[in-house]
């Protein structure tokens, strides 16, 4: 079984796919965890990544047998050439380099087969922003998670102890719908709505909610 979540930043889709995934007892693919992989090898071998992405991509490929993705206790592990690395692609000097892979064609490919083949082995839950129109197309549960920018960016504000009125919190709804339009527009992988997806606007609802909304229309043939 696979499980589809897409929708913007803020939505709420990581949230939701992690206890989605604990509730039926399945495994939940952090997919930004593989990008942060792919991100923390390239940096071993380039003290740029800009420029160098097909490269990279190319010799994580020739090495891709190195890396191991499991599942201990439902909490995803990640092993390259024997070190597991799960804590190492958390470092954030990482996390503003990802960028340069998150929106290069080759290490996209690299990073979609990585999750195909984790479900190839695995009933999972998967979220991101084009995982039901590109990863994982043919799901039979794909869903759509939204909700307004000032919502979310409510959410974030909250996240973070900051205001949730003021020029503060009107700079972060601008950078959300800013980002929304980036990702919509965007030449590789657009954030959109798949086909035969179950859209649910979180704004209203509680997390326990939007669970009960996704739980009531999973298709468990």
């Amino acid at each position: 079984m696979i499980i589809t979540i897409d929708g913007p930043a803020g939505s709420g889709k990581s949230t939701i796919a992690r206890l989605l995934a604990a509730k039926l007892e399945i495994e939940y693919i952090d997919s930004g965890a593989l990008y942060r992989t792919l991100t923390w090898f390239g940096s071993r071998h380039f003290e740029a990544l800009e420029g160098n992405q097909s490269e990279i991509a190319r010799l994580f490929g020739a090495r891709k047998d190195e890396l191991k993705i499991t599942f201990a206790h439902h909490q995803q592990q990640i092993l390259f050439g024997g070190e597991d690395i799960s804590g190492a692609i958390r470092d954030r000097s990482l996390t503003k380099k990802i960028r340069y892979i998150a929106n290069h064609p080759a290490c996209r490919d690299l990073i979609n087969q990585m999750i195909r083949d984790i479900a190839e082995r695995y009933a999972v839950v998967v979220d991101g922003r084009d995982i039901g129109t590109v990863v994982f197309p043919e799901s039979k549960n794909k869903f759509y998670l939204d909700a307004s920018s000032t919502i979310r960016a409510t959410r974030r504000a909250t996240e973070d102890g900051t205001a949730t009125v003021g020029p503060g919190f009107d700079a972060l709804v601008a950078e959300i719908t800013s980002r929304d339009q980036s990702d919509m527009n965007r030449e590789i992988a657009p954030l959109k709505v798949p086909d035969d997806a179950t859209t649910i606007a979180t704004d209203l609802l509680s997390v326990e909610e939007v669970l009960q909304a996704l739980q009531s229309k999973l298709n468990l043939d």
